[in-house]
């Protein structure tokens, strides 16, 4: 794998455009905010007209086995907000994306930090309160213990959205 250099803005276009592009090739209507809206990144139609949103979070290499997210996305909780995870893979590999409800991501992350923030570092300290939660792309001892067949089902799911 050649060491190529990207910048963290270069890799949320190319993770939203990428989305935007799977969807538009299953006949949904997409518009790219360009960062003009917070918490969302694409306005979709699907199909069937119904009006959603997609945040999109992705991340470069396919050794990461979580993406950053907002704390705001514990309490953003809409049936028509969906979050699309994008592992690029870059340089060399096909993309990886999961599209995910709302509804499932918030009480996860949130769940999930609360036990982070209970449970001590290594050293005995408590962690500390950060704005940041992490998604895992895969099992975690503190998402619930079907997580991995959970994954399966939002792998590459744009059916979801219709």
């Amino acid at each position: 794998m050649s060491k190529l250099k990207v910048s963290n803005n270069d890799i949320g276009i190319a993770g939203e455009f990428y989305i935007a592009h799977m969807l538009a090739k299953h006949g949904f209507k997409v518009n790219v905010s360009l960062g003009r809206t917070e918490g969302f990144d694409l306005f979709v139609q699907n199909p069937q007209g119904k009006l959603l949103t997609v945040s999109v979070k992705p991340t470069y290499l396919k050794v990461n086995k979580f993406l950053w997210i907002n704390k705001k996305a514990e309490t953003l909780i809409k049936e028509s907000l969906f979050y699309a995870f994008v592992r690029l893979n870059m340089p060399d590999n096909v993309p990886e994306f999961w599209i995910v409800p709302s509804t499932i991501v918030a009480p996860v992350i949130k769940k999930s930090y609360e036990i982070y923030l209970k449970t001590p570092k290594r050293d005995g300290s408590a962690h500390k309160d950060i704005p940041q939660r992490e998604f895992y792309l895969i099992p975690r001892p503190n998402f619930s213990d079907d997580w991995e067949e959970q994954l399966k089902g939002f792998k590459g799911n744009i059916e979801s959205l219709k």
